[in-house]
């Protein structure tokens, strides 16, 4: 089985949730907020593993100045 490709929203975090998100039109806009098709990139669950994992380090070192 082929796993789906998946887009998400740069902007709010939307996942797509369509069939095939390259039959879109220059016309789709983010349900959520509002932004054009260009906003959109393909999921990389490794990309988004890394920003928790530096957001996380983020907290602790604001926690740690306190």
């Amino acid at each position: 089985m082929l796993k789906k490709t998946q887009y998400i929203c740069g902007i709010c975090g939307y996942v797509y949730d369509g069939e095939d998100f390259s039959k879109e039109d220059e016309s789709y806009r983010c349900p959520l907020c509002d932004h054009d098709i260009h906003a959109f990139h393909e999921r990389s669950f490794e990309h988004e593993v890394n920003l928790a994992t530096d957001e996380y380090h983020q907290v602790i070192k604001e926690a740690n100045k306190k």
